[in-house]
């Protein structure tokens, strides 16, 4: 007779970096953002060092998409498709991917068929930061999605750039007073 025990993994922090991907952080793709995410770059670096420092996880999640997924030409353009660069992790925190769970999303949902949901209910964080794009669209879904689900959530304005630049403080604030999440 066997018996097998699943072992659960709590992690005190967890560490999501959204959607920093080469087609909204580099120029030339089609919703690459008008600013610069050269600040945002350094501080989610030093975040997942902090991250993997204290022995917490690192999770990457972004765009891969397809011609026949809901966002596709409806609002957004083509973008991040499957299998191109666009699609790709940005060099500067590219190397981090190895010692982290990397997953693809084909929604502006970060649980719908990612296996996200799955990794929280078996590692029970005590709090997710979310980092990376775009404050006024993925983040905003990631942050209410995993505090209707009960979460934990900080966002740092340092660690979030929006699409419109003049959305940032007003999703900080809707992220704290709306959603009940911790932001600085």
């Amino acid at each position: 007779m066997y018996i097998y025990l699943q072992q659960t993994v709590l992690y005190m922090r967890t560490l999501i970096v959204m959607d920093m991907l080469n087609g909204f952080c580099r120029a030339n793709h089609p919703l690459s953002l008008k600013k610069s995410s050269a600040e945002t770059e350094k501080y989610i670096s030093a975040k997942i060092e902090d991250t993997f420092r204290d022995g917490g996880q690192v999770i990457f999640i972004g765009d891969s998409h397809k011609m026949s997924d809901p966002e596709i030409n409806n609002p957004y353009p083509p973008h991040c498709m499957e299998g191109t660069e666009e699609a790709e992790i940005i060099d500067t925190l590219k190397g981090y991917a190895d010692k982290a769970i990397v997953l693809k999303k084909h929604t502006l949902s970060i649980l719908l068929d990612t296996g996200l949901e799955n990794i929280l209910k078996q590692t029970k964080p005590g709090e997710i930061e979310i980092t990376g794009l775009c404050t006024d669209i993925c983040v905003l879904f990631a942050v209410f999605e995993l505090r209707v689900r009960g979460y934990n959530v900080f966002v740092s304005g340092k660690g979030v750039l929006p699409l419109d630049e003049t959305k940032q403080t007003e999703y900080l604030d809707y992220f704290k007073y709306e959603l009940g999440a911790r932001t600085e």
